[in-house]
């Protein structure tokens, strides 16, 4: 398992609510279509035709791609910041989604989040405080990911008195495990030859995405 960082204001505008509300991070550069389905070379022409890149900026923005959509796994960590808290999730699948437009501010470019926590900057130790205050849009933390030490200070918030987590925070009363468990059975449901059990699949798996 590795550990990740992105950058949640995007020129200019904080995308902090809408990741942590829609359970997803993401990256801008919309129209170029789904990059999982291509190689970097066309991932090129794609962003040449769409954007006035330099070639520097392009460089750089490929090379964030290739750890968007290759390096980026299901079940790593991810992490992002406010001004006073870090958020901690583990990652699903890389998806494109232009269901909304392809305006320069949207978010296209998709992995699913399932949000575990946060935790107050100043708990943070130096080697995760100098990998979160880097100007990289993405950045993968250089160290073992149990040298983050975040399991501890997770532990902490689940423990702690009712109104210290964050409204939008998800739920501590259900083990990470047995909701996995609980998704994959919901997964597996969608493909059932009735309509009525894929319905309520659907329904309850829409329904823990917006909690």
């Amino acid at each position: 398992m590795n550990l990740f960082y992105i950058q949640s204001t995007i020129r200019g505008m904080s995308y902090v609510t809408s990741f942590l509300e829609d359970n997803f991070i993401g990256l801008t550069w919309p129209g170029t279509g789904d990059l999982g389905e291509m190689s970097p070379e066309e991932w090129k022409e794609q962003l040449r035709e769409h954007y006035r890149l330099e070639e520097t900026e392009l460089a750089h923005v490929i090379k964030d791609f290739h750890t968007f959509v290759h390096t980026m796994q299901d079940g790593d960590y991810i992490v992002m910041k406010d001004d006073e808290w870090v958020y901690v999730g583990d990652l699903g699948d890389y998806y494109y989604d232009d269901s909304l437009g392809t305006e320069e501010d949207l978010i296209c470019h998709r992995r699913g989040v399932t949000w575990l926590g946060r935790i107050p900057l100043e708990d943070l130790n130096d080697k995760v405080q100098a990998f979160i205050h880097q100007a990289a849009m993405l950045a993968q933390f250089e160290h073992p990911v149990s040298q983050a030490q975040l399991d501890r200070h997770l532990a902490d918030i689940n423990e702690a008195p009712e109104g210290v987590q964050a409204s939008n925070s998800p739920s501590y009363k259900v083990d990470k495990a047995t909701i996995e468990a609980a998704l994959h059975v919901l997964r597996q449901a969608l493909d059932s030859e009735d309509i009525n059990i894929r319905v309520r699949a659907a329904e309850a798996i829409l329904q823990y995405a917006r909690s």
